[in-house]
Protein backbone atom coordinates (compact mmCIF):
# COMPACT_ATOMS: atom_id res chain seq x y z
CA UNK A 1 0.00 0.00 0.00
CA UNK A 2 0.99 3.28 -0.87
CA UNK A 3 1.87 6.01 1.54
CA UNK A 4 2.52 9.90 0.95
CA UNK A 5 4.09 12.25 3.38
CA UNK A 6 3.26 15.95 2.70
CA UNK A 7 4.32 18.78 4.37
CA UNK A 8 3.57 22.72 3.51
CA UNK A 9 6.92 24.88 3.68
CA UNK A 10 3.84 27.87 4.60
CA UNK A 11 2.86 25.78 7.91
CA UNK A 12 6.55 27.38 9.35
CA UNK A 13 5.57 30.64 8.55
CA UNK A 14 2.33 30.23 9.87
CA UNK A 15 3.02 28.79 12.73
CA UNK A 16 5.83 31.59 13.91
CA UNK A 17 3.19 34.50 12.76
CA UNK A 18 1.01 32.88 15.32
CA UNK A 19 3.39 32.34 17.61
CA UNK A 20 4.37 36.38 17.29
CA UNK A 21 0.71 37.64 17.25
CA UNK A 22 -0.62 35.04 20.05
CA UNK A 23 -0.35 38.31 22.64
CA UNK A 24 -1.29 41.19 20.12
CA UNK A 25 -4.90 42.78 20.25
CA UNK A 26 -5.03 42.53 16.51
CA UNK A 27 -8.43 45.22 17.41
CA UNK A 28 -6.05 47.53 18.65
CA UNK A 29 -3.33 47.03 17.14
CA UNK A 30 -2.33 46.28 13.35
CA UNK A 31 -0.74 44.37 11.60
CA UNK A 32 0.92 45.49 8.47
CA UNK A 33 2.98 42.48 6.05
CA UNK A 34 6.03 43.74 4.27
CA UNK A 35 6.25 42.89 1.22
CA UNK A 36 3.93 41.22 -1.15
CA UNK A 37 4.22 37.68 -1.86
CA UNK A 38 2.04 34.84 -4.31
CA UNK A 39 0.96 33.09 -0.66
CA UNK A 40 0.43 36.11 1.30
CA UNK A 41 -3.47 35.62 1.21
CA UNK A 42 -3.07 31.68 1.83
CA UNK A 43 -1.55 32.84 5.27
CA UNK A 44 -4.16 35.28 5.54
CA UNK A 45 -6.59 32.15 5.54
CA UNK A 46 -4.73 30.42 8.08
CA UNK A 47 -4.28 33.39 10.50
CA UNK A 48 -7.81 34.10 10.05
CA UNK A 49 -8.62 30.79 11.34
CA UNK A 50 -7.12 30.88 14.00
CA UNK A 51 -8.69 33.95 15.07
CA UNK A 52 -5.79 36.56 13.86
CA UNK A 53 -5.32 38.23 10.58
CA UNK A 54 -3.28 40.75 8.14
CA UNK A 55 -4.59 44.41 7.75
CA UNK A 56 -2.23 45.75 5.47
CA UNK A 57 0.17 44.52 2.54
CA UNK A 58 3.12 47.31 1.90
CA UNK A 59 5.55 46.89 -0.70
CA UNK A 60 7.93 49.13 -2.50
CA UNK A 61 6.72 48.23 -5.80
CA UNK A 62 4.83 50.84 -7.25
CA UNK A 63 3.20 48.11 -9.77
CA UNK A 64 2.09 46.32 -7.14
CA UNK A 65 0.23 49.01 -5.25
CA UNK A 66 -3.39 49.28 -5.58
CA UNK A 67 -3.46 45.14 -6.13
CA UNK A 68 -7.11 43.42 -4.35
CA UNK A 69 -6.13 40.38 -2.50
CA UNK A 70 -8.32 37.64 -0.94
CA UNK A 71 -9.23 38.30 2.42
CA UNK A 72 -10.19 42.04 1.88
CA UNK A 73 -6.21 42.69 1.74
CA UNK A 74 -4.97 45.82 -0.58
CA UNK A 75 -1.23 46.42 -1.53
CA UNK A 76 -0.36 50.08 -0.26
CA UNK A 77 2.85 52.25 -0.68
CA UNK A 78 5.46 51.91 2.56
CA UNK A 79 5.47 55.32 3.36
CA UNK A 80 1.39 55.70 3.21
CA UNK A 81 1.12 52.82 6.18
CA UNK A 82 3.55 53.79 8.23
CA UNK A 83 3.29 57.29 8.52
CA UNK A 84 -0.43 56.50 10.10
CA UNK A 85 0.47 53.19 12.37
CA UNK A 86 4.13 52.92 13.43
CA UNK A 87 2.87 53.96 16.82
CA UNK A 88 0.30 51.39 16.36
CA UNK A 89 1.66 48.55 14.56
CA UNK A 90 3.65 45.43 13.88
CA UNK A 91 5.39 44.75 10.86
CA UNK A 92 5.41 41.07 9.41
CA UNK A 93 9.07 40.44 7.45
CA UNK A 94 9.07 36.81 5.46
CA UNK A 95 11.67 37.64 3.09
CA UNK A 96 15.69 37.17 1.95
CA UNK A 97 15.57 41.06 2.04
CA UNK A 98 14.78 41.34 5.64
CA UNK A 99 17.71 43.29 7.14
CA UNK A 100 16.92 45.90 4.11
CA UNK A 101 13.76 46.06 5.01
CA UNK A 102 14.28 46.45 8.65
CA UNK A 103 16.69 49.37 7.88
CA UNK A 104 13.80 50.99 5.84
CA UNK A 105 11.16 50.76 8.08
CA UNK A 106 13.69 51.94 11.15
CA UNK A 107 14.64 54.86 9.01
CA UNK A 108 10.77 55.51 8.94
CA UNK A 109 10.61 55.66 12.63
CA UNK A 110 9.63 52.06 13.11
CA UNK A 111 10.53 50.64 16.85
CA UNK A 112 12.74 48.14 16.09
CA UNK A 113 10.55 45.97 19.21
CA UNK A 114 7.51 46.42 15.83
CA UNK A 115 9.55 44.16 13.05
CA UNK A 116 9.09 40.35 13.50
CA UNK A 117 10.99 38.49 11.87
CA UNK A 118 9.19 34.97 9.79
CA UNK A 119 11.31 32.22 8.10
CA UNK A 120 11.38 33.58 4.44
CA UNK A 121 10.67 31.47 1.57
CA UNK A 122 14.01 30.03 1.20
CA UNK A 123 14.12 29.12 5.05
CA UNK A 124 10.57 27.55 4.83
CA UNK A 125 11.59 25.55 1.79
CA UNK A 126 14.64 24.14 3.74
CA UNK A 127 12.72 23.68 6.82
CA UNK A 128 10.13 21.51 4.74
CA UNK A 129 12.84 19.55 2.91
CA UNK A 130 14.48 18.69 6.04
CA UNK A 131 11.54 17.61 7.62
CA UNK A 132 11.07 15.16 4.81
CA UNK A 133 14.67 13.70 4.62
CA UNK A 134 14.06 13.45 8.37
CA UNK A 135 11.49 10.34 7.18
CA UNK A 136 14.30 8.42 5.32
CA UNK A 137 16.99 8.14 7.71
CA UNK A 138 18.35 4.40 7.42
CA UNK A 139 17.12 3.80 4.10
CA UNK A 140 20.12 3.58 1.05
CA UNK A 141 19.66 6.20 -1.50
CA UNK A 142 19.61 5.19 -5.52
CA UNK A 143 22.30 6.21 -7.93
CA UNK A 144 20.82 8.00 -11.19
CA UNK A 145 21.15 4.69 -13.55
CA UNK A 146 19.34 2.23 -10.36
CA UNK A 147 16.76 4.64 -10.71
CA UNK A 148 16.27 4.24 -13.77
CA UNK A 149 16.20 0.52 -13.93
CA UNK A 150 13.31 0.52 -11.00
CA UNK A 151 11.61 2.88 -13.21
CA UNK A 152 11.97 0.73 -16.59
CA UNK A 153 9.96 -1.97 -14.64
CA UNK A 154 7.87 -0.09 -14.29
CA UNK A 155 7.26 1.08 -17.34
CA UNK A 156 7.63 -2.43 -18.27
CA UNK A 157 4.30 -3.33 -15.54
CA UNK A 158 2.72 -1.06 -17.04
CA UNK A 159 3.32 -1.37 -21.05
CA UNK A 160 2.20 -5.25 -20.37
CA UNK A 161 -0.96 -4.37 -18.12
CA UNK A 162 -2.20 -1.82 -20.88
CA UNK A 163 -1.33 -4.58 -23.67
CA UNK A 164 -3.24 -7.23 -21.60
CA UNK A 165 -6.41 -5.06 -21.27
CA UNK A 166 -6.53 -3.31 -24.67
CA UNK A 167 -5.46 0.20 -23.32
CA UNK A 168 -3.92 2.66 -25.81
CA UNK A 169 -0.68 4.13 -23.94
CA UNK A 170 2.24 6.56 -25.79
CA UNK A 171 5.69 7.49 -24.45
CA UNK A 172 5.88 11.04 -23.83
CA UNK A 173 7.70 14.07 -23.25
CA UNK A 174 11.58 13.42 -22.43
CA UNK A 175 11.01 9.38 -22.42
CA UNK A 176 10.14 9.65 -26.00
CA UNK A 177 13.18 11.91 -26.91
CA UNK A 178 15.13 9.47 -25.13
CA UNK A 179 13.69 6.57 -27.02
CA UNK A 180 14.66 8.29 -30.44
CA UNK A 181 17.70 10.32 -30.11
CA UNK A 182 19.22 7.50 -27.16
CA UNK A 183 17.16 4.64 -27.37
CA UNK A 184 16.75 4.49 -23.64
CA UNK A 185 16.70 6.93 -20.99
CA UNK A 186 18.39 10.58 -21.97
CA UNK A 187 21.38 10.20 -19.61
CA UNK A 188 21.02 12.71 -17.38
CA UNK A 189 16.70 12.12 -16.49
CA UNK A 190 14.91 10.94 -13.82
CA UNK A 191 11.59 10.25 -14.20
CA UNK A 192 9.85 8.43 -16.81
CA UNK A 193 6.18 9.20 -18.68
CA UNK A 194 3.25 8.64 -20.45
CA UNK A 195 0.48 9.79 -22.37
CA UNK A 196 -3.06 8.15 -22.89
CA UNK A 197 -6.32 8.96 -24.37
CA UNK A 198 -8.57 10.30 -21.36
CA UNK A 199 -11.37 7.29 -22.18
CA UNK A 200 -8.10 4.62 -21.54
CA UNK A 201 -6.74 6.55 -19.04
CA UNK A 202 -10.09 6.35 -16.47
CA UNK A 203 -10.29 2.71 -17.43
CA UNK A 204 -6.84 2.20 -16.15
CA UNK A 205 -6.97 4.04 -13.02
CA UNK A 206 -10.29 2.06 -12.34
CA UNK A 207 -8.98 -1.34 -13.04
CA UNK A 208 -5.00 -1.76 -12.33
CA UNK A 209 -5.33 -4.22 -9.22
CA UNK A 210 -4.13 -2.96 -5.91
CA UNK A 211 -0.92 -5.22 -5.40
CA UNK A 212 1.74 -5.37 -2.46
CA UNK A 213 3.96 -4.09 -4.70
CA UNK A 214 2.79 -2.09 -7.53
CA UNK A 215 -0.33 0.02 -7.71
CA UNK A 216 -2.23 3.17 -9.30
CA UNK A 217 -1.58 6.53 -7.31
CA UNK A 218 -3.96 9.76 -7.99
CA UNK A 219 -5.92 12.40 -5.89
CA UNK A 220 -8.82 10.32 -6.33
CA UNK A 221 -7.25 7.40 -4.27
CA UNK A 222 -5.18 9.52 -1.58
CA UNK A 223 -5.98 12.88 -1.19
CA UNK A 224 -2.09 14.30 -0.40
CA UNK A 225 -1.57 13.28 -3.94
CA UNK A 226 -1.09 16.88 -5.48
CA UNK A 227 -1.22 16.47 -9.63
CA UNK A 228 -4.00 15.71 -11.80
CA UNK A 229 -2.43 13.07 -13.86
CA UNK A 230 -1.38 9.34 -12.08
CA UNK A 231 1.52 7.40 -10.76
CA UNK A 232 2.52 4.16 -11.41
CA UNK A 233 4.25 3.13 -8.86
CA UNK A 234 6.56 0.23 -7.20
CA UNK A 235 6.11 0.57 -3.65
CA UNK A 236 9.68 -1.03 -2.26
CA UNK A 237 11.11 2.65 -3.37
CA UNK A 238 10.40 6.12 -2.08
CA UNK A 239 11.36 9.45 -3.46
CA UNK A 240 11.47 13.12 -1.85
CA UNK A 241 9.80 15.44 -3.71
CA UNK A 242 10.53 19.27 -3.81
CA UNK A 243 9.40 19.91 -7.31
CA UNK A 244 7.95 23.05 -6.36
CA UNK A 245 6.91 25.38 -3.10
CA UNK A 246 5.42 25.29 -0.80
CA UNK A 247 3.84 21.65 -1.52
CA UNK A 248 6.56 19.00 -0.39
CA UNK A 249 6.19 14.97 -0.11
CA UNK A 250 7.73 11.85 0.02
CA UNK A 251 5.68 8.97 -2.15
CA UNK A 252 6.43 5.88 -3.95
CA UNK A 253 9.14 5.58 -6.93
CA UNK A 254 6.74 6.27 -9.80
CA UNK A 255 6.12 6.71 -13.47
CA UNK A 256 3.61 9.82 -15.08
CA UNK A 257 0.20 8.87 -16.44
CA UNK A 258 -0.86 12.01 -18.25
CA UNK A 259 -4.65 12.10 -19.89
CA UNK A 260 -4.95 13.15 -22.76
CA UNK A 261 -7.83 15.30 -24.45
CA UNK A 262 -9.68 16.29 -27.43
CA UNK A 263 -9.19 20.54 -28.06
CA UNK A 264 -11.34 23.10 -30.45
CA UNK A 265 -9.25 24.04 -33.25
CA UNK A 266 -11.44 27.20 -34.40
CA UNK A 267 -9.41 30.30 -33.41
CA UNK A 268 -12.18 31.82 -31.00
CA UNK A 269 -13.14 28.95 -29.14
CA UNK A 270 -9.13 27.61 -28.42
CA UNK A 271 -8.39 30.93 -26.99
CA UNK A 272 -11.76 30.78 -24.92
CA UNK A 273 -10.99 27.20 -23.88
CA UNK A 274 -7.68 27.88 -23.69
CA UNK A 275 -8.71 30.36 -20.59
CA UNK A 276 -11.03 28.38 -18.99
CA UNK A 277 -8.34 25.59 -18.81
CA UNK A 278 -5.49 28.26 -17.54
CA UNK A 279 -8.28 29.62 -14.51
CA UNK A 280 -9.10 25.91 -13.34
CA UNK A 281 -5.87 24.67 -13.73
CA UNK A 282 -4.64 27.83 -11.33
CA UNK A 283 -7.59 27.37 -8.99
CA UNK A 284 -5.64 23.72 -8.95
CA UNK A 285 -2.75 24.29 -7.79
CA UNK A 286 -4.12 27.52 -5.47
CA UNK A 287 -6.04 24.37 -3.56
CA UNK A 288 -2.81 22.28 -3.41
CA UNK A 289 -0.99 25.40 -2.07
CA UNK A 290 -3.57 25.66 1.09
CA UNK A 291 -3.86 22.11 1.64
CA UNK A 292 -2.55 21.17 5.50
CA UNK A 293 -2.82 24.60 7.03
CA UNK A 294 -5.91 23.86 8.66
CA UNK A 295 -7.91 26.92 6.96
CA UNK A 296 -11.66 27.10 7.78
CA UNK A 297 -13.77 26.37 4.40
CA UNK A 298 -11.25 25.30 2.41
CA UNK A 299 -13.37 23.85 -0.45
CA UNK A 300 -12.19 20.75 -2.52
CA UNK A 301 -12.98 21.15 -6.28
CA UNK A 302 -10.93 19.15 -7.63
CA UNK A 303 -13.49 16.34 -9.11
CA UNK A 304 -15.54 19.48 -10.79
CA UNK A 305 -11.99 20.85 -12.18
CA UNK A 306 -11.14 17.89 -13.21
CA UNK A 307 -13.88 17.13 -15.58
CA UNK A 308 -14.50 20.65 -16.78
CA UNK A 309 -10.84 20.23 -17.64
CA UNK A 310 -11.52 17.05 -19.97
CA UNK A 311 -14.59 17.59 -21.09
CA UNK A 312 -14.04 17.39 -24.91
CA UNK A 313 -13.32 13.56 -26.02
CA UNK A 314 -9.79 12.59 -27.31
CA UNK A 315 -10.63 10.32 -30.25
CA UNK A 316 -11.76 12.43 -33.66
CA UNK A 317 -11.40 15.80 -31.95
CA UNK A 318 -9.45 18.05 -34.20
CA UNK A 319 -6.59 19.04 -31.60
CA UNK A 320 -5.18 16.70 -29.19
CA UNK A 321 -3.36 18.11 -25.45
CA UNK A 322 -2.36 17.06 -21.98
CA UNK A 323 -4.50 19.18 -19.65
CA UNK A 324 -2.21 19.05 -17.26
CA UNK A 325 0.41 22.72 -16.60
CA UNK A 326 -1.89 24.37 -19.12
CA UNK A 327 0.13 27.48 -19.14
CA UNK A 328 0.94 29.33 -21.85
CA UNK A 329 4.95 28.02 -21.88
CA UNK A 330 3.84 24.67 -21.37
CA UNK A 331 0.68 24.57 -23.54
CA UNK A 332 1.01 22.46 -26.61
CA UNK A 333 -1.75 21.34 -28.99
CA UNK A 334 -1.07 18.82 -32.40
CA UNK A 335 -3.57 17.30 -34.54
CA UNK A 336 -5.42 14.08 -33.53
CA UNK A 337 -4.15 12.27 -36.54
CA UNK A 338 -0.66 12.65 -34.68
CA UNK A 339 -2.07 10.46 -32.16
CA UNK A 340 -4.41 8.40 -33.54
CA UNK A 341 -2.36 5.02 -33.71
CA UNK A 342 1.14 3.85 -32.29
CA UNK A 343 4.16 2.74 -33.39
CA UNK A 344 7.04 0.72 -31.48
CA UNK A 345 9.96 1.99 -30.76
CA UNK A 346 12.94 0.50 -28.95
CA UNK A 347 13.41 1.92 -25.09
CA UNK A 348 16.68 -0.08 -22.83
CA UNK A 349 16.07 -3.10 -25.28
CA UNK A 350 11.97 -3.19 -24.90
CA UNK A 351 9.80 -2.07 -27.63
CA UNK A 352 6.90 0.76 -26.17
CA UNK A 353 4.24 2.34 -28.23
CA UNK A 354 5.08 5.97 -29.25
CA UNK A 355 2.45 8.39 -31.49
CA UNK A 356 2.49 7.72 -35.12
CA UNK A 357 3.64 10.64 -35.54
CA UNK A 358 6.34 11.26 -32.71
CA UNK A 359 8.31 13.61 -35.05
CA UNK A 360 5.58 16.11 -35.42
CA UNK A 361 4.97 16.11 -31.62
CA UNK A 362 8.25 16.38 -30.61
CA UNK A 363 9.28 19.39 -32.91
CA UNK A 364 6.25 20.90 -32.10
CA UNK A 365 7.28 20.91 -28.34
CA UNK A 366 10.97 20.74 -28.21
CA UNK A 367 12.06 22.05 -31.47
CA UNK A 368 15.11 20.28 -32.82
CA UNK A 369 15.10 17.33 -30.34
CA UNK A 370 18.01 15.23 -31.97
CA UNK A 371 20.41 18.06 -30.53
CA UNK A 372 21.63 17.27 -26.94
CA UNK A 373 21.04 20.47 -25.03
CA UNK A 374 24.58 22.21 -23.15
CA UNK A 375 24.83 21.15 -20.07
CA UNK A 376 23.26 24.08 -18.17
CA UNK A 377 20.51 23.19 -20.00
CA UNK A 378 20.00 19.71 -19.13
CA UNK A 379 16.44 19.70 -16.73
CA UNK A 380 16.34 17.17 -13.84
CA UNK A 381 13.82 16.64 -11.84
CA UNK A 382 14.26 17.66 -7.89
CA UNK A 383 13.68 13.89 -6.88
CA UNK A 384 15.67 12.30 -4.28
CA UNK A 385 15.05 8.18 -4.49
CA UNK A 386 15.63 5.85 -1.79
CA UNK A 387 14.80 1.81 -1.40
CA UNK A 388 12.29 1.08 1.61
CA UNK A 389 12.89 -2.20 0.74
CA UNK A 390 15.82 -4.01 -1.05
CA UNK A 391 15.45 -5.93 -3.80
CA UNK A 392 17.34 -9.31 -4.55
Amino acid sequence: MAQIISINALQFIVDEAVNALRNIDICKKKVVWFGYTAYVDIIQKALISRGLRIHYIIDNDAEKWGMSLEGDLVVFPVDQIVSHYKENAVFLISSRFELEMRLQLSALGVDASEIITLPSREESDAMAQKFLLNKTVGLRKMELREMQLALLELMKVFRDFCEANGLRYFLAGGTLIGAIRHKGFIPWDNDADFYMPANDYRRFIEIFPSEKRYEVVNWEKYSEYPFEFSNIVDNYAITVNCVWYPAKWIQSLGVDVFPLSGFPCEEKAFIEKRRINLALDGKWYRYQDAKGLEIYGLQDFRRDIYDLINDMPFDNSPLVVKTHHLNHKKMWSVPYSVFAESVSVEFEGELFAAPIDYDYYLKHRFGDYMQIPPENEQFVHDFTPFWKKEVR
